[in-house]
């Protein structure tokens, strides 16, 4: 990265994030002030290589002990949000965090290896859980896959899976800790593969997840189930992926007529009440 330009005067956080920190929230004060000049910086408000107020100066704009302004600077450098050089001041140093090519594929890409797998557990012989069933068709049993990703050695996602026992008997023995699952049912049994359902939802880490994730406490992570199911209509694999809010990125193409005509491709039982209703010059349509 270029180094920073050297301004005169460090820039005064704008006025719109001021006032929003208060004690008694059940979120510490360095946080909530860690979170608005992460949200200062990631939307452009504080450009890369800007300078911020001093420690003191920042302080007095939020009423705070200079304590508390320094572990919020603290806790964006450890993500390497701004930098502070001895006798200059602290700067921001990067103006979002950025996903790379690489690790958008590692998330994306069935067939991608440009991570590594660690299992954490793995069971024969298991029942898929109710909700993962949901009232759909199953096999007798499942073969339980509990593993971590990594890309460059970070853990990305946690992956809980239940693939048909008779189905995984099909990979080659450990081929799990080396392929994405998916990968080894196109590879093994795609004869057998028919669609897939997903559902993505958000919601803060809790401390489990905090940890397995090496993410703090609250960390928006990203919950997609997955369906996979075979031609017969019953479920050949049921997962559940976490993935860390910051390392998280799902890329997708349809066509838009599929898009606007068949919600229900996208997104099952999504499909609007029909109505009998004609567009009319004064009734708005999509075309």
């Amino acid at each position: 990265m270029p180094p920073a330009p050297e301004p005169t005067t460090a820039r005064r956080i704008p006025p719109v994030a001021a006032g929003h920190i208060q004690p008694g929230t059940g979120v510490s004060q360095y946080q909530q002030l860690a979170s608005v000049l992460r949200h200062q910086i990631t939307h452009g408000d504080l450009l890369e290589g800007q300078q911020l107020p001093t420690v003191a100066d920042l302080a007095t704009q939020y009423q705070l002990a200079r304590i508390t302004v320094r572990q919020a600077y603290a806790v964006l450098s450890a993500e390497g949000l701004i930098t502070s050089r001895r006798g200059r001041g602290t700067f921001v140093s990067a103006a979002q965090v950025r996903l790379d090519a690489r690790l958008r594929s590692a998330i994306n890409d069935p067939r991608s290896g440009d991570l590594r797998m660690d299992i954490l557990e793995q069971r024969r012989n298991t029942p898929l859980p109710t909700e993962l069933a949901a009232g759909a068709s199953t096999y007798p049993d499942y073969t339980f896959i509990r593993k971590i990703h990594r890309h460059d050695g970070a853990p990305f996602c946690l992956v809980e899976i239940h693939v048909a026992t008779e189905i995984q008997a099909r990979f080659p023995a450990g081929a799990e800790a080396h392929h994405k699952i998916a990968w080894l049912l196109n590879t093994y049994a795609p004869d057998r593969m028919h669609k897939v359902q997903q559902t993505l939802t958000v919601a803060p880490a809790d401390l489990v997840l905090a940890r397995q994730l090496d993410c703090a406490f609250s960390t928006p992570i990203a919950h997609m189930t997955r369906r996979v199911f075979d031609a017969a209509g019953r479920i050949a694999l049921a997962g559940r992926f976490w993935y860390r809010g910051d390392r998280f990125v799902m890329d997708t193409e349809i066509p838009f007529d599929v898009w606007v005509n068949y919600p229900g491709v996208v997104m099952p039982d999504a499909r609007a009440p029909t109505t009998d209703l004609a567009p009319t010059d004064s009734t708005l349509s999509v075309r």
